[in-house]
């Protein structure tokens, strides 16, 4: 058996014998329990049992269509003749294994060995999982030094027989549509174990899964606002199967760029050659994110709802809703981001079809009583079109921060406006460094002058005045910042003045904090002191948290502490002042356009 072959193995007795050493347990206790985690651990594949699991999953996953792309899979297929693949992909369903294992399997694919979370471990569908691949592993083992060097050992075994390997690198399903910190265990233990074999080459699959709609996400943005999880169950995995029972749409499968683990590790050679494998996981690891970011598709669902949200409380027009989404396209096609086949603003196109799922899903409100068809989303379904929306905001997050950048350059003194913009820029890119993935300092540079030039072609070619950057607001089509950076900014506001009422020589207490947050946050609103319901978030407290403690202003420390704290808390609201000026220009344009608008009552995405 597998645990036989890796318990007998000479290198892995030399482990035990080391870890009894270094325990003091008997060295027939530590192999009992390394025998027992193995057990725990090992996927036991088995051919009836995958015709049977292939047939349960199909029916599972059945209210998708799968969208995947097929030449990349072949060469994927190609690249996995000669190196084994490591699949890492985002994740958004528990259906993402399901949607993987149907797009791979159609090109003879084997199934990947699935490293998932031990409270998915539920008979009798574990039991028939781990004859399937799927490795439950334990969601705290820090401390537990015998199944740290198992879950190792049984990596190496997987590589060393040149298996597939697939788990979701952020730990978890994201709370809020975008990507989530990527997270390092699984990852350094999967380098650990490449350097004990590393004749075979290994590649990463940065791997992008997304859906036109999820049932789900009810229940994800209900958690977000503050609700509890449900907790996983034979109860829940019935009532799981039943919301599948109705089409949802498509399932886009998309792969980047294959990632080499021996040429990045290679990278990391000091000045006298010497390799440090540790030193790729963080690499890696957002390497991968950023490939997975630039792999998504822009879908019909995320324009409906990017184009809803944001708009001050108003139902709009479908033809509003043409006026907001061209100049996005616009944007779009001269970016040449990716964008799905069904993404059409006719009225045969795809957002018709998406505003009609939305709709019946009631996340989306449509009001027909009067002359002109009108869409809205309500307030308790903010959270859950936000989700849809924030599965491409990653594409625009830059241009959002040059347009609050050249905004603040122009409320400056100084004249150097090209300067103070990329002052800004660097600012903003700090501040929000916990929710985005970006580039590095050269790269983020070079996406500012793209930006600039996009909004302002002739912005290196004229002198630049406070008065000609205001001018170019005013003539612009497109304004994003409201509608991408308004919640991170609005939530971390408010944490950052909460924090700056603390006695800085205090111990903050974190949960507590993010939960007055919460209050604050929702009194806030009601009085309408705060204009996005998704500020509202657990999700951007805790990451608002752990910006307040990279800068150094989370610990208690004298005077200078609440100094800084009052410093950042005012920097963040001078941003939120920012991002309500684009968005009332934003409005004025609408309100241009709702002044000369003909269009009528029936007209459809």
């Amino acid at each position: 058996s597998v645990s036989d072959e890796i318990l007998q193995s000479e290198h892995f007795q030399s482990v035990l014998r080391e870890l009894a050493a270094e325990t003091g347990l008997p060295p027939e206790q530590v192999e009992r329990e390394a025998a027992a985690d193995l057990k725990e651990l090992a996927a036991k594949p088995g051919h009836y049992s995958i015709a049977v699991w292939d047939k349960f999953t199909q029916w599972l996953a059945r209210a998708y269509k799968i969208d995947a792309d097929d030449q990349a899979i072949d060469e994927l297929k190609e690249l996995n003749k000669n190196s084994s693949l490591v699949f890492l992909p985002n994740h958004r369903s528990y259906l993402d294994p399901l949607i993987l294992r149907s797009a791979l399997q159609r090109h003879g694919f084997p199934p990947n060995h699935v490293l998932g979370g031990v409270n998915l471990d539920l008979w009798p569908i574990s039991d028939i999982g781990r004859r399937n691949g799927l490795v439950f592993i334990r969601r705290q083992f820090r401390d537990d030094k015998v199944y740290r060097a198992v879950l190792k050992a049984y990596l190496s075994y997987l590589i060393a027989k040149r298996a597939n390997l697939e788990w979701y690198i952020e730990g978890g399903r994201t709370r809020t549509g975008k990507l989530r910190p990527p997270r390092y265990g699984i990852l350094s233990y999967l380098i650990d174990a490449y350097t004990e074999h590393p004749e075979n080459d290994l590649h990463i699959v940065p791997t992008s899964i997304i859906y036109d709609q999820q049932h789900e996400v009810g229940a994800i943005s209900a958690e977000e606002a503050g609700g509890e999880k449900a907790a996983e169950s034979l109860k829940w995995v019935v009532q799981f199967a039943r919301s599948q029972s109705r089409r949802l749409g498509r399932a886009h499968i998309r792969f980047g760029e294959p990632l080499s683990l021996k040429h990045a590790i290679s990278l990391t050679e000091d000045e006298e050659g010497k390799v440090r494998p540790r030193l790729a996981v963080p690499k890696v690891a957002f390497e991968v994110a950023n490939r997975i970011n630039e792999a998504t598709p822009i879908t019909p669902t995320a324009l409906v709802t990017f184009a809803l949200l944001d708009n001050e409380d108003r139902a709009i027009t479908v033809g509003e809703g043409r006026h907001i989404l061209e100049p996005l396209l616009e944007y779009i096609s001269v970016r040449r981001l990716p964008m799905t086949t069904n993404v059409d603003l006719s009225r045969r196109g795809g957002m018709r079809t998406a505003v009609q799922r939305l709709v019946s899903e009631g996340v989306v409100n449509m009001y027909d009583g009067g002359d002109e068809l009108v869409f809205y989303i309500a307030r308790d379904e903010q959270h859950e079109a936000a989700f849809y929306r924030n599965t491409i905001i990653h594409f625009f997050t830059t241009r959002a921060i040059v347009e609050l950048a050249l905004l603040q350059a122009a409320e400056g003194e100084t004249d150097n406006i090209a300067e103070d913009t990329w002052e800004n820029a660097k600012r903003l890119k700090d501040i929000l460094k916990f929710e985005f993935f970006f580039p590095n300092t050269k790269d983020f540079a070079e996406e500012v002058v793209r930006e600039t030039t996009i909004v302002y072609p002739q912005w290196d070619q004229v002198e630049l005045t406070h008065l000609k950057v205001l001018e170019v607001f005013n003539e612009t089509r497109l304004h994003l910042a409201h509608r991408v950076l308004a919640p991170f900014l609005e939530a971390y506001s408010v944490l950052f003045d909460r924090l700056a009422t603390r006695n800085p020589g205090v111990e903050i207490e974190e949960d507590a904090l993010v939960m007055e947050c919460m209050d604050v946050a929702q009194q806030m609103w009601l009085q309408h002191l705060l204009y996005s319901p998704e500020s509202i978030s657990r999700d951007l407290f805790r990451n608002a948290l752990k910006l307040a403690d990279n800068l150094g202003v989370l610990d208690p420390g004298g005077p200078e502490v609440q100094i800084e704290r009052a410093k950042i808390a005012k920097e963040l609201r001078g941003d939120v002042a920012r991002v309500g000026q684009i968005r009332e220009l934003a409005s004025d344009r609408a309100k241009e356009y709702l002044a000369h608008a003909t269009d009528h009552y029936g007209q459809e995405f």
